[in-house]
């Protein structure tokens, strides 16, 4: 099971006691921290950790420079040191995935760890704040009401993975990672406390040190992550990403499972790598094929979230990780998501443009677009024409939306600060490949969630915060040098992975598979999308999607990834106007505790 809690904040007027036994019962949870403006609930798999009388700590927490293994205590200057900070000493001496609460004198102050690990979803009722590891906990609570917020989810097509406080649920918000709040009156404006410029100019950075650094920083942050749990699913893919989280863990001796999908076309079929690394590590692996037998339109996938999640071929992804899991008795998946990110993978110029801006022109600048070219086989004309327009153009990064199939009124009404995050504002001396690093870092997050989460927990250690300040640190020229992408990376694990895996240069993809759903589903998903909600609240355009969707017209890969994110939208609105709300319930006990003298 998953990690579940409820975390309750009010000012000035205090938690009625009465709501802590309605909670309970609604949620099945158990009151782990009290305090007359602060209460947690929580489940066993949900840790709480008490820092002092007045603050509490959800989730996991890990000393920074300490023993790979889970925090179970503060002691008193720990403590100490997160109240009077209000919270911003914990990034600078622990990380994990975790929430902190702080009741102070004239507020509570709520803080999300930086990684994205701890999900934290937010409503506001009667006077009472309640934070929540899912939106579906704060529906069952009855602290919210279930309807769709149109404009929040027509935001969520147009802003390709820019994270952002409004959910598809009208009343419901994320806190967003690194960010927090104060509970006054209401929830106030969310501030950063964690950034990732602070760590771009990072001393402890030296380029003949910097692969050693970052092997070790990573396999004691897998170690940790994966620290307390017994049996672990990791998806394998046999890249470099889920290569290098496969080796932490066997150095580890992690219990590992490793789990590879395999489609019918060469592109969706990666056994042959993920075979000689797990020969190379000792590790046990399963082969699954993506089935057609698995999907099923209708199906939502991550019914819990406040917002749709994912393409609608995930659900055989997840129905294999799924049944797997079961069938070997795993405890907790693991991905190496967010890797390309991490690790700067990029085909575009912007290191050559860095270094001109950063060192100016010399034989340095020379290797760099040799490195560039032998990557991505463009002639150096075309790299130093892409980088010198790249200097040119300013500093700052500019986010592309997506608009496919969107109706126009729609994106007459979102505009472009749909696409605003204040990680996107680079300082002055920003460079422009670091700043495109960052964004990459940034998009990461809405996909860390996926369905299965809400059913045991999914580890994403490559995105601990340690992981991605080293990695912030490091010049963006140095993660192409040789002319490898990734290469710091590939270098700082070169004697542990098989030749195959760090020679691999091409990636596989699932399209095919989506192909095949796309080319049996046709009429059906031409049907239900276009009488479905998507169309008729005016967020798609329909007669633009049924043109696309006439037989036999050829679809490109762009329209069909596009096509089957709305089919997996409709089957998650499906899934929310179904349910039925508690809600009126848990206004009645606030109301009735506001009435008594």
């Amino acid at each position: 099971m998953s990690p579940s809690y409820l975390l309750l904040a009010a000012t000035p007027g205090g938690i009625p006691p009465q709501l802590h036994a309605h909670l309970a019962q609604a949620t099945g949870l158990t009151l782990a921290f009290s305090h007359p403006r602060l209460a947690a609930f929580v489940n066993p798999q949900c840790h709480c950790l008490r820092a002092g009388e007045d603050a509490c700590i959800l989730g996991r927490l890990f000393e920074r420079h300490g023993p790979s293994r889970q925090l179970l205590s503060l002691d008193f200057g720990g403590s100490a040191a997160i109240f009077q900070s209000g919270g911003q000493s914990l990034p600078l001496s622990f990380w994990g995935g975790y929430l902190l609460a702080i009741a102070r004198k004239d507020d509570v102050r709520v803080l999300r760890d930086p990684s994205g690990a701890f999900p934290c979803y937010y409503s506001e009722a009667q006077g009472i704040c309640a934070f929540a590891s899912s939106a579906e906990l704060l529906v069952a609570a009855g602290l919210a009401d279930i309807k769709i917020d149109w404009t929040g989810l027509a935001l969520h097509f147009f802003s390709s993975g820019v994270p952002a406080e409004r959910t598809a649920l009208c009343g419901i918000s994320e806190l967003l990672s690194g960010f927090a709040v104060n509970v006054a009156a209401r929830v106030g404006r969310q501030e950063p406390c964690w950034s990732p410029w602070d760590h771009v100019q990072d001393e402890a950075y030296a380029p003949g040190s910097a692969s050693e650094r970052l092997r070790r920083t990573i396999d004691h942050n897998v170690a940790a992550s994966a620290s307390g749990f017994g049996r672990v699913l990791l998806s394998l893919s046999g890249g470099l990403d889920s290569s290098i989280l496969a080796a932490s863990l066997a150095r580890a001796g992690t219990d590992t499972v490793c789990l590879t999908m395999y489609g019918d076309d060469p592109a969706g079929d990666e056994r042959v790598f993920a075979r000689a690394l797990c020969e190379r590590l000792h590790l046990p692996l399963v082969e699954w094929k993506y089935e057609l037998q698995s999907i099923d339109i209708t199906q939502a996938l991550g019914a819990h979230l406040p917002r749709p999640s994912d393409r609608t071929q995930a659900l055989a992804y997840e129905h294999a990780h799924l049944e797997a899991a079961a069938e070997i008795g795993a405890e907790a998946f693991a991905t190496g998501n967010g890797g390309d990110s991490v690790f700067n993978y990029s085909q575009s110029a912007a290191p050559i443009a860095d270094r001109l801006l950063d060192e100016g022109f010399g034989l340095d600048l020379a290797r760099t677009l040799g490195d560039v070219c032998r990557q991505t086989g463009c002639s150096m004309f075309d790299a130093a024409a892409s980088a010198w327009r790249l200097a040119r153009r300013g500093r700052a990064y500019r986010c592309r939306p997506t608009p496919l199939f969107l109706a126009e009124d729609r994106l007459c009404e979102l505009g472009a600060s749909a696409l605003d995050h204040p990680w996107l504002h680079p300082p002055a001396d920003a460079l422009p490949g670091k700043t495109a690093h960052i964004a990459s870092i940034l998009r990461v997050q809405q996909s860390l969630e996926p369905g299965r989460a809400n059913v045991l927990p999914v580890l994403n250690p490559l995105m601990a915060q340690p992981i991605l300040e080293v990695c912030l640190a490091v010049p963006t020229w140095e993660w192409r040098k040789g002319g490898r992408d990734r290469s710091l990376a590939r270098t700082a694990f070169a004697d542990v992975l098989p030749e195959l895996v760090l020679k691999r240069r091409l990636k596989g993809t699932p399209a095919g598979f989506a192909g095949q759903i796309l080319d049996r589903f046709r009429k059906a998903i031409r049907e239900r999308l276009g009488d479905g909600h998507l169309v008729r609240h005016r967020i798609v355009d329909g007669a633009a999607l049924a043109r696309v969707l006439r037989d036999e017209r050829p679809v490109s890969d762009e329209e069909r990834v596009r096509i089957l994110e709305f089919v997996a939208a409709e089957a998650w609105l499906d899934s929310w106007l179904a349910r039925s709300s508690g809600c009126a319930d848990c206004l009645k006990v606030l109301q009735e505790s506001h009435a008594r003298p």
